[in-house]
């Protein structure tokens, strides 16, 4: 909730479901994913973000605001019937969960200890539709060994490039990188509101490319985004 470039935007409506519901209700139409869990901070602000898990029933653990490493180590600790984890961030409502079954497949089948949606930094898919699925002992190992600040706030760039872990994925036919599906701005909001209220729940990303080839106009109002620039600052 403390977002700011746009603060609240994880409960910010459309059609009067916030972000975050319309997300949780992409990521239960994945057929691989057996246990959701919303992990927030422990910031009173996010207390509107528990609610709203507790009136989905969705479970809600909280943890550290700024090095998000410690919360998810703290949170899949929670949950030690769990050794494989997914993460999506909570600013990516359009997620597609036919993606996400894909990399959790290749994951399985290659034994990684790592795996996404952007293997080896190479971004293919719309941004927004970023899914990283991971061993729960790299997690851990990570959160150990991890030092530098964006190490910690952004929970997996150690993995990714220690070069301690396996790591594979996958890449689109194509290269969607230049569309913007997630939401970090007041104008991404603008765009992903187009996309919300223009299809249906189980839309994937391809329908959301076709509407915004079909709508330059949408697609420009946030055209001019760089993507990942937190992680690259």
């Amino acid at each position: 909730m403390s977002s700011t470039r746009l603060p609240g935007k994880v409960l910010k409506k459309v059609n009067g479901m916030t972000l975050l519901e319309y997300e949780l209700k992409r990521l239960e139409r994945s057929k691989t994913i057996d246990k959701i869990v919303v992990a927030t901070s422990k910031n009173p602000e996010d207390d509107a973000i528990e609610s709203l898990c507790a009136s989905m029933g969705v479970d809600c653990f909280r943890g550290s605001l700024d090095d998000v490493l410690s919360r998810y180590a703290d949170c899949a600790n929670k949950y030690p019937e769990h050794e494989i984890i997914l993460r999506v961030t909570g600013d990516c409502p359009l997620i597609d969960p036919v993606l996400i079954d894909q990399v959790i497949k290749v994951f399985l089948e290659g034994e990684y200890d790592y795996a996404s949606t952007v293997p080896l930094g190479k971004e293919t898919f719309p941004d927004g539709m970023d899914a990283e699925v991971f061993t729960k002992s790299a997690l851990l190992e990570s959160a150990a060994n991890a030092k530098l600040p964006y190490e910690r706030e952004h929970v997996t760039p150690h993995m990714r490039k220690s070069g301690e872990y396996r790591c594979g994925g996958i890449s689109a036919d194509k290269n969607y990188s230049g569309y913007r599906l997630t939401v970090d701005n007041p104008e991404d909001f603008e765009v992903v509101r187009y996309c919300m209220e223009h299809s249906a729940l189980d839309a994937g990303y391809l329908d959301y490319v076709a509407m915004l080839d079909a709508h330059p106009e949408i697609r420009g109002l946030s055209a001019h985004y760089v993507r990942n620039e937190g992680e690259i600052r």
